[in-house]
């Protein structure tokens, strides 16, 4: 492109400048010839007009109301090559063509229209074809980073090294930074940084942060298309990718609740990010948030630890317990989600328990008001006799029934245990004996018992707590008759 000022500088065009000299800086698109009165009806914003003058009013005040129209239409600047016939430029045009920042220049009659707009259109033409290159070069550099660079930081530094600028792409919704690059290079001199935000397209919601020390770099709108596209492009590649891991952990957690499969540290969860203490959480999304259920694994805090999401009749996720994570789940979802957590995942006592745990604790949340509990957190409150078979079967299912499932699965003898142990007031010796097992085993099964229930047999406490339950589960005929096993379950 050509400014009105590289025009101006022009020697061999011998123009002179009028007026409107706080507009020099404007671009020129394209050069229009028109003698017609109303030249703003046949330009493009960006022409630089060029006239004889024969189409210009002789009366000042219309010659201010004609330059106003025409600054109005957006055109670059007015050449004036006055033939002998033309009228003059009143001194009231060329002050409004100062108040209106529009340059107007003088070129002589001889001055040929055909000659500088040559001159114009040659400058736009080149300017065009250093664009498309540039922006060729853009794309051949993607294409390299692509097959050479294995993650998306380092093909954005790539970019960022090629144009000489500090390049982030930030969240619109939380204003998580989802990926940087290298930060821009120091320099001997301290310079200022200019920093602009412009939207990526498609689905991501992101802004591109361009961080630059020339004022002037970066400002052709087709290399920024063509950089803004090139991470569209990419964005959609990492969305898609998301997506299918949703989709297969949906798939998994679906065949662990029907007891399909069995939970285990398998690789596909390290490879999600997923070591260390797990946990179930069922959650009640707010109605509206920053992310959707269905869209939540896209927050960027999910990214390295991604979770394992179900939509049921809760959002039921396996996700690490880690307060990044807790913290994206529930309030990425937006304020009023509740949510409920399980204690931590074992393969003891199986994932379909921990869903269990995660959606009583997410109804104790709902009862007490607040908007996270942890299982085992918040006590019933039951310390009397129920006094219905409702009472009855809420204090059997919250303190039982993990000792019960259990047992039903693996064919273990814990409620049995758990009642002979009551039975005997705590006494190991005995119970152990009544048992017949070694006093570890019994150790061991207490443990168990503990690790389900969230409440310790050994305690006032748990024993009060427990003992109530077994004898409200015997009065409503809510337990199930499990003979005594001597084996290790």
């Amino acid at each position: 492109m050509i400014t009105v000022q590289e025009l101006l500088d022009t020697q061999s065009l011998k123009l002179t400048a009028l007026a409107g000299l706080s507009g020099l800086t404007r671009t020129i698109t394209w050069a229009h010839a028109v003698d017609l009165p109303d030249p703003w009806r046949w330009i493009a914003a960006g022409n630089l007009v060029m006239t004889t003058g024969v189409g210009v009013p002789r009366n000042a005040s219309d010659q201010i109301a004609w330059l106003e129209k025409l600054a109005r239409s957006n055109a670059s600047a007015l050449v004036v090559a006055r033939q002998a016939d033309a009228p003059e430029l009143s001194r009231e045009m060329l002050d409004a063509a100062d108040r209106l920042m529009f340059p107007v220049l003088e070129g002589s009659f001889e001055l040929e229209f055909v000659q500088l707009s040559k001159h114009v259109i040659e400058s736009v033409l080149q300017a065009q074809r250093d664009r498309f290159r540039a922006s060729e070069q853009l794309f051949e550099t993607y294409a390299t980073a692509l097959r050479e660079v294995p993650d998306m930081a380092g093909r954005l530094t790539v970019l960022s090294d090629r144009l000489r600028l500090g390049l982030a792409i930030e969240d619109a919704r939380s204003g998580s930074i989802i990926v940087a690059s290298n930060p821009l290079p120091t320099s001997v001199e301290t310079k200022p940084v200019f920093v602009e935000r412009v939207a990526i397209g498609g689905r991501a919601k992101a802004d591109l942060i361009i961080r630059r020390r020339d004022a002037q770099a970066l400002q052709d709108p087709l290399l920024v298309r063509s950089l803004l596209g090139l991470l569209e492009i990419e964005l959609e590649r990492m969305m898609i990718d998301r997506d299918n891991l949703r989709e297969e952990g949906a798939a998994l957690l679906r065949s662990l609740l029907k007891g399909e499969a069995e939970f285990s540290f398998r690789p596909m969860l390290e490879r999600r990010g997923l070591t260390g203490t797990l946990v179930v959480l069922a959650i009640s999304p707010a109605k509206q948030g920053p992310w959707s259920a269905a869209e939540i694994h896209h927050a960027p805090p999910l990214h390295a630890r991604t979770p394992l999401l179900l939509e049921d009749d809760v959002l039921l996720a396996l996700a690490q317990d880690h307060v990044d994570t807790l913290q994206c789940l529930r309030f990425g979802l937006g304020e009023g989600t509740v949510a409920g957590i399980s204690g931590p995942v074992t393969e003891a006592a199986g994932f379909r328990e921990s869903v269990r745990q995660a959606r009583l604790a997410l109804a104790q949340a709902h009862e007490v008001g607040k908007d996270l509990v942890r299982y085992g957190e918040v006590k019933t409150g039951y310390l009397t006799t129920p006094r219905s078979l409702a009472e009855a079967s809420a204090l059997v299912g919250r303190y039982l029934g993990p000792v019960i499932e259990y047992d039903r699965v693996h064919d273990t003898a814990l409620l049995s245990t758990l009642m002979t142990f009551l039975e005997n007031d705590g006494n190991w010796k005995s119970t152990a004996f009544d048992l017949t097992i070694h006093r570890q085993t019994l150790v061991y099964r207490l443990k168990q018992i503990e690790q389900l229930t969230g409440v310790k047999p050994t305690t006032t406490d748990g024993i009060t707590r427990l003992w109530l339950a077994i004898q409200a589960g015997k009065a409503a005929n809510l337990l199930p008759d499990a003979p005594l096993k001597s084996s290790d379950g």
